[in-house]
């Protein structure tokens, strides 16, 4: 057909140049920012949790951005999703961030630096209790064992006096027999239980443990088998391991598709994304839980995972089309992203924006219709001083109807520098409500030992702009670096001619 571009035309691919110069801005700004952040959190102890709160908010801010390319790779590939094809490419280089998020996250998992337990409340509270528990269980061990010894022996002169009170009767009748049968096997029953008990020291001082760790905090005992340090930092591992593997291995088969041009790339990502979407989805929802979430180990939401996806997805697509549009203001992708993506890049904006007002919506009217104290505390705190201005200003206002308004309108979505401004503003809402979930915590954490709880540390502010500052350098230094690895879009995929000409 007259017109149509033919994929052919462009299997050499289109190549990024990093601008040096911003690239070394980049690094200096991200570089000397971490730096100076975590030498100020050695020189100054006493600020050590106010500065892990920042950390924390820059650090999850950027990698819901690589966690949510991952996400739009995962979906294209595995919906077989052919329009998206010239802009899935850069989808693949921010899924490729994941790990130098994460690792810039380190901080933040070692107590070194003094950030983890200032976070984590239930790390100290945690070994403070155990102490306790051990140093009880160590001082009763050896009245615990004369009692079992006692026990013993009672139970089992109990079991010969009922053997000698039967065999003193003469001629039992059958009740009588049926009677003394059930009493001396119920005795025996007792007796075996309470002999087969493991009185070892080591056995005994673990159970005395658990029994005063309980009586101490009750919470961290029933949840034990989650929050326990050697199973959070394992689960840090997996989450590494698999949105890293999942990220690297399908932007390998995509680059090695562009050299070759075997339609087996093709396949192997289209049904390799349909098995890693759940590993995925575990991944994400276990680390907001593990690093968001427990931030007040106390209180807990079904629906959390799904509302951090939901801000991770909505803002990484909008993150696209203004990177797509730098690229193509500097002369790249002109003449393979057409409008036609712009207004189908728009159309998932709004989508998403729904999908997270729905989420949000919804966790807040299902916990305040419960009304369980457990649960009413996340949003009691966000309520009190001036954050419930700032809720209803920038999340209920600024995150939902603002852009809800301007994304219904069919031009705007195919004006790319419009639809790149709202993207900005996207962005700008959702670093102010990954603020509004974690740092409301800082306030009162902080100063509850003291009796005079805070909901605001004067000055901390100054900790959170040197973060995001420092995290947003490296992002952008390892975003340019990845663009220039390899061709901007997928030159020799199968899907391309589709891609190319898509019309919607």
């Amino acid at each position: 057909m007259a017109g149509l571009k033919d994929g052919d035309d462009f299997k050499d691919g289109e190549f990024f140049k990093s601008p040096t110069a911003l690239k070394l801005l980049c690094l200096l700004v991200g570089g000397g920012g971490t730096a100076l952040f975590l030498l100020l959190a050695l020189l100054m102890p006493g600020k050590a949790g106010e500065m892990g709160y920042s950390w924390l908010f820059a650090v999850v801010f950027f990698l819901s951005l690589a966690v949510g390319g991952l996400f739009w790779t995962l979906l294209h590939n595995a919906s077989n999703s052919g329009w998206g094809v010239v802009v899935r490419r850069l989808m693949e280089n921010l899924a490729c961030l994941i790990p130098f998020i994460l690792i810039l996250g380190l901080p933040l998992l070692l107590p070194f630096f003094g950030f983890r337990d200032a976070l984590w409340e239930w790390f100290p509270k945690r070994e403070a209790a155990l102490e306790v528990a051990v140093k009880k269980a160590d001082e009763e061990k050896d009245a615990y064992m004369q009692k079992h010894d006692k026990e013993v022996k009672s139970a089992e002169k109990a079991v010969a006096d009922a053997k000698a009170e039967f065999a003193a009767i003469d001629s039992p009748s059958p009740g009588h027999s049926a009677h003394f049968e059930r009493k001396i096997s119920a005795l025996d029953a007792k007796l075996t239980e309470v002999s087969a008990e493991d009185m070892s020291e080591e056995a005994v001082v673990e159970k005395l443990k658990g029994k005063h760790f309980r009586k101490l905090e009750a919470l961290l005992y029933s949840k034990d088998g989650y929050l326990n340090q050697g199973a959070w930092y394992i689960r840090f591992f997996f989450y590494f391991l698999v949105l890293t593997g999942i990220g690297w291995t399908l932007r390998t088969w995509s680059v090695k598709q562009d050299s070759d041009g075997s339609p087996k790339w093709f396949r192997l990502s289209r049904r390799w994304s349909c098995g890693f979407l759940p590993f995925f989805a575990t991944a994400w929802t276990f680390l907001v839980f593990d690093w968001l979430m427990a931030l007040d180990y106390t209180w807990f939401s079904t629906m959390w995972g799904v509302y951090l996806f939901a801000g991770c997805a909505l803002n990484s697509m909008g993150l696209l089309v203004i990177v797509v549009t730098l690229l193509r203001r500097a002369g790249y992708l002109k003449n393979v992203v057409t409008m036609e993506h712009y207004h189908l890049m728009g159309k998932l904006m709004l989508a998403f924006v729904i999908f997270w007002a729905y989420i949000a919506f919804s966790q807040f009217f299902l916990i305040w219709y419960a009304n369980i104290t457990e649960e009413t505390k996340f949003y009691l705190t966000r309520n009190t001083s001036f954050w419930n201005t700032y809720t209803i200003t920038f999340l209920v206002l600024g995150h939902f109807f603002i852009p809800f308004v301007a994304l219904l309108l069919q031009k705007v979505k195919k004006l790319p520098l419009v639809l790149s401004g709202i993207a900005v503003w996207n962005l700008v809402m959702h670093v102010l409500d990954i603020y509004w979930i974690i740092i409301p915590e800082r306030g009162p954490s902080l100063t509850a030992a003291s009796g005079d709880i805070q909901m605001t540390m004067p000055g901390a502010w100054l900790f959170d702009v040197l973060a995001f500052i420092s995290v947003a350098g490296l992002f952008g230094f390892f975003l340019l670096r990845q663009l220039g690895t390899a061709s901007l879009f997928p030159c020799r995929d199968p899907r391309l001619d589709e891609s190319l000409n898509v019309v919607n």
